[in-house]
């Protein structure tokens, strides 16, 4: 291998190994909790997601167990692979310096680590993404059927990953019409590769025309229907989110990169602008422009971005190189240091911190109270939750990992959890209801719902879970009797 290649390999293995000791250390989020419940319950799509994150999480689980490692695994392996394509990507587009300084960069930002260590349909999205991208590169070279036939494939598993990957189809339509590369467009190559994408998406598309489109329906129009008036604190609260996940150089680099050739069309420069830059703007503007906009009416969460990053801070390395600069090399030391501090913060038990970084405490306290409840009630009795977090942490932490119930039990949106467990069954049965209400559900709210759909509800117990000596939370046990069904 050549030098560069060399201390890519090497640095892709550092990361790795960083990444796999960290596995162990932190508990299931209750995303993961909630996911791992999906790779119990095999089908060809669901209710929020699609299949291919379920479908490695059922994989890994079945040979390493139920276990932090089994169940993260393929997330580690995503994040991996994925720089693995960043390189190649790079590599081919300009060279092998910049492609070892793009992974370098990529491998220290605090959003691509997360991605890296906790199990979402985010690493497998990346990945299906960036390889998508390197085989279709390598099909405007070649014109082999392979490459065509492998574009569509990744693509495909990509939209079968996340519904998000729709831009990357926006990119690649992007991508050959500004390019010479227009000319296979009068041929049956990527036709016949979108028809390949097509069938590797299907069992989303099957599962859905089975339970009357509601995934499809879910993400769109369900999202669509909440989005109602301007909101300026969203917007910039989803621009701080993006500084702090993705640090502030490597945001403004990459966002930078993805814009100018926009920037240049409409200065009427489009002659000059190189075709790697097309590249890099194809799949990189059309999400984060559009993202950008809905942040102005809609709470824009800070990894839905995460796949358009990857090639304009790749470009942004290029830039700073070819400039003789070394913003790329300060964007490098400050995401890595943001990394550590988060890291740090999430490790030390003597450090406070609240919100999404302390979501992964106070779950195993929680399993055994409720344990020690249930000996105190009648066979037969089972637990659920106000929202889906909740049930989805008890379900993997009690004992036996029961299948727990969501909150369609008391009338409001179950998620995945109605297609789980038939609330019917449980008529006539008693309960454990659980609130932790940083889920934006209260106590006294899920407790005045409760009484609408059995015959009594009472405060059983409450206890925090503190960090650092701040409470993390507050959790309510209510004993409910004979579940009727109906309010």
């Amino acid at each position: 291998m050549a030098g560069w290649t060399k201390k890519t390999v090497r640095a892709i293995a550092i990361i790795g190994a960083v990444r796999l000791a960290l596995i162990f250390w932190f508990d299931l989020t209750p995303q993961e909790a909630y996911y791992w419940n999906f790779g119990r319950h095999p089908a060809l799509g669901y209710y929020d997601h699609p299949s291919v994150m379920p479908w490695t999480i059922f994989l890994t689980t079945r040979i390493f167990g139920d276990t932090r490692f089994g169940i993260r695994l393929g997330a580690w392996g995503y994040g991996l692979g994925a720089l693995a394509f960043l390189y190649l990507i790079a590599r081919k587009l300009w060279d092998e310096r910049t492609a070892f300084w793009a992974v370098v960069f990529a491998g220290t930002v605090p959003l691509f680590n997360v991605a890296g260590i906790f199990f979402t349909p985010d690493p497998p999205l990346i990945f299906f993404w960036l390889g998508a991208t390197y085989f279709l590169l390598l099909t405007v070279q070649t014109g082999r059927w392979s490459h065509w036939i492998l574009a569509g494939l990744f693509s495909g598993l990509a939209m079968l990953s996340k519904y998000t990957a729709a831009f990357w189809f926006v990119g690649a339509a992007t991508f050959l019409i500004l390019t010479p590369n227009r000319r296979y467009l009068l041929t049956p190559k990527p036709y016949a590769a979108l028809a390949i994408a097509l069938a590797a998406f299907s069992p989303e598309i099957i599962w859905n025309a089975q339970h009357q489109w509601a995934s499809f329906l879910y993400q769109s129009a369900r999202r669509a229907h909440e989005i109602k008036r301007l909101r300026i604190d969203y917007f910039f609260g989803y621009l701080g989110a993006q500084f702090f996940a993705v640090s502030p150089i490597a945001y403004i680099g990459a966002v930078s990169q993805a814009v100018k050739p926009i920037f240049a069309a409409i200065r009427r420069k489009t002659a000059k602008i190189p075709q790697d830059l097309i590249v890099v703007s194809a799949f990189s503007a059309p999400m984060i422009l559009f993202f950008s906009a809905v942040a102005l009416f809609y709470w824009v969460k800070l990894n839905w971005i995460i796949p358009a990053y990857f090639l304009p801070l790749a470009g942004f390395v290029r830039e700073q190189i070819s400039a003789g600069k070394k913003w790329h090399l300060w964007g490098i030391y400050l995401s890595a240091g943001t990394t550590l501090v988060v890291i740090g913060a999430m490790l030390l038990p003597f450090v406070p911190i609240t919100g999404e970084l302390a979501s992964t405490f106070g779950w195993e306290e929680l399993a055994r109270r409720v344990e020690k409840h249930l000996r105190d009630m009648p066979p037969g009795t089972f637990v659920f939750g106000g929202e889906y977090k909740v049930p989805a942490e008890l379900s993997y932490h009690l004992p036996g990992k029961p299948q727990t119930a969501g909150p369609d039990i008391i009338g409001r949106r179950g998620q995945q959890f109605p297609y789980w467990v038939d609330k019917d069954t449980l008529i006539g049965r008693d309960a454990l209801m659980v609130i932790d209400p940083r889920w934006g559900f209260g106590a006294h709210t899920g407790e005045k719902l409760a009484k609408k759909f059995f015959q009594s509800v009472q405060l059983a117990d409450t206890f925090r879970v503190f960090r650092g000596g701040k409470a993390i939370t507050k959790f309510y046990i209510y004993r409910c009797r004979n579940y009727r069904g109906k309010p």
